[in-house]
């Protein structure tokens, strides 16, 4: 960490709340906490029990669990999966819907020193089973609806629900090994996952974590509403930022916008993290639902891990304040830009500037480093890069910087834009076209509730550009308005051969879309 980094995550630290003087007795139980767990990530639920153990940790669809409980529910699966012979060495998966079931889970496997292996409950036999198998997976835990699709998948797995494991009072507390990895997995829900591994570490995530801190407000104590699958990296690091800060984790298992709203608004969430399609279904809500869910508490919405419309940031920050941040990334290098809602309001289109310890630089294809306003492909460095990554499409590296896959520019005051996927891009007519800038522009049309841009073979142009629109309920689209609308927002060959009318657009669960489903 460099000197200007410490000066600066003191002064965040401090103002947070996180750096106030403990009593003795809470020193004293830090001071072990600390000792006894070393680097292992499970160090973060111990020094929030020993400073804050009665207050809410988690509020889920089963209720409240205070931090001193969900410690007593770690411990009790990790003295399971030690009783499996699982420890240093060895993986342990998971697969759980949000709530306590994923933090115990994911804190217990840290403890005994596994390798964390969270798997996205979307998937399906193939990358269920290959993820199984290449990390060698024989213990994971599973909510009861996944252990039978798991079992299928690989039958040799032995699948503990962390439900059915009750703490036992007077059990020896498990010793703490050292860390293992945190291993995310990437790619389409059908195929073969791709892995990350991050190894832990005191510096890991620091400079995120302050430029988070800083920007937003957020201190000790705050009530965090994460909706954002935590199997998914953005949800994983608010998870972490929730407990470092003893803040409480509000979730509930499966996304809906009513109940997100009204859980918010109930528990009097100060954060809310979401996928932007979640922001999108929450205005989609009808006003009278919206206007008997209010959240004056909100003072932080987090978006992340999606193109975020314009549109939509103009809409949400008009009905709801100023309270909306972009943060950009990818999971081979964590957050590597953070937006304002000062920027969006002035840019909509940004994505911010670049958090304190991660470096983003725009290279040109032949790996060039190229000035403000030139378009190029968008390198991350810094403290959240991976150990590297499995797979045919593992990133590029250059200066220690990681491809995060994506096209884009600096402007002149170092904020960044992104114009699309690198795999994104559509040669139509000679012309290199990204859907993003159509998706933006159709976005604009006040009847359009969501669109999805992707190429499809043409014998004239060699690929020409096909716009898949679901309307916004109670209207109708006319495609002949909607292209005179997307005269002068885009150019001619960004303008749409097809124009389809659908109900539905294919995502994941992450909130991307789907595009090779929608290219057949």
């Amino acid at each position: 960490m460099t000197g200007g980094l410490a000066a600066a995550a003191a002064r965040v630290l401090v103002s947070s709340g996180l750096l106030g003087p403990p009593g003795p007795l809470t020193a004293l139980r830090l001071a072990r906490e600390m000792y006894r767990s070393g680097t292992n990530p499970y160090t973060l639920l111990a020094i929030a029990v020993a400073r804050w153990p009665d207050r809410t940790a988690v509020v889920d669809d089963d209720g409240a669990l205070s931090y001193r409980e969900l410690q007593a529910n770690t411990e009790s699966l990790a003295r399971e999966l030690s009783g499996h012979g699982i420890g240093p060495g060895h993986a342990a998966g998971i697969m759980c819907r949000n709530g306590r079931n994923f933090v115990a889970a994911m804190f217990a496997a840290g403890l005994v020193g596994a390798d964390v292996v969270p798997m996205n409950t979307d998937f399906r036999s193939t990358a269920l089973a290959s993820a199984l198998s290449t990390h060698q997976i024989t213990t994971m835990f599973a909510d009861v609806e996944f252990v039978e699709q798991i079992r299928d998948a690989a039958a040799s797995v032995t699948v503990i629900d962390p439900a059915t494991i009750e703490p036992q009072p007077g059990d020896p507390r498990p010793k703490v090994a050292a860390a293992g990895r945190i291993v995310l997995l990437t790619s389409g829900t059908t195929g073969v996952p791709k892995s990350v591994p991050r190894s832990p570490r005191l510096s890991l995530g620091v400079g995120v974590g302050v430029t988070l801190l800083e920007r937003t407000g957020l201190s000790v104590g705050s009530r965090i509403m994460l909706v954002a699958p935590m199997f998914h990296g953005f949800g994983l690091g608010a998870l972490i930022l929730a407990v470092s800060l003893g803040g409480t984790i509000i979730t509930h298992r499966r996304f809906d916008a009513e109940t997100t709203l009204s859980r918010a608004s109930l528990q009097r969430a100060d954060a809310l993290t979401v996928v932007p399609i979640m922001l999108a279904r929450i205005m989609e809500l009808p006003q009278q639902v919206r206007a008997r869910n209010p959240v004056p508490s909100l003072r932080v919405v987090i978006s992340s891990g999606d193109r975020l419309d314009p549109s939509l940031v103009r809409r949400f920050m008009d009905a709801y304040g100023e309270v909306l941040y972009n943060a950009y990334g990818a999971t081979e290098v964590g957050i590597g830009a953070l937006a304002t809602p000062a920027e969006l309001r002035r840019a909509p289109e940004t994505v911010g500037r670049p958090v304190a310890g991660c470096p983003v630089r725009i290279f040109s294809r032949a790996g060039r480093p190229v000035g403000p306003r030139v378009t190029g492909r968008i390198f991350v460095g810094g403290e959240l890069t991976t150990d590297g990554s499995t797979g045919r499409d593992a990133k590029v590296v250059i200066d220690r910087m990681s491809s995060t896959g994506d096209m884009g520019y600096l402007d002149n005051a170092g904020r960044l834009y992104i114009v699309g996927r690198e795999d994104d891009m559509i040669v139509s007519g000679g012309e290199n076209v990204y859907p993003r800038a159509l998706e933006n522009a159709l976005a604009e049309h006040p009847d359009v509730a969501e669109s999805a841009v992707v190429g499809v073979p043409d014998d004239q142009f060699g690929r020409r550009l096909a716009a898949f629109i679901i309307p916004r309920p109670g209207t109708d689209i006319d495609v002949a308005v909607l292209r005179e609308h997307l005269k002068g927002k885009v150019s001619r060959f960004e303008q749409p051969r097809d124009i389809h009318v659908v109900d539905s657009i294919p995502r994941n669960s992450a909130g991307k879309v789907l595009r090779k489903e929608l290219t057949g």
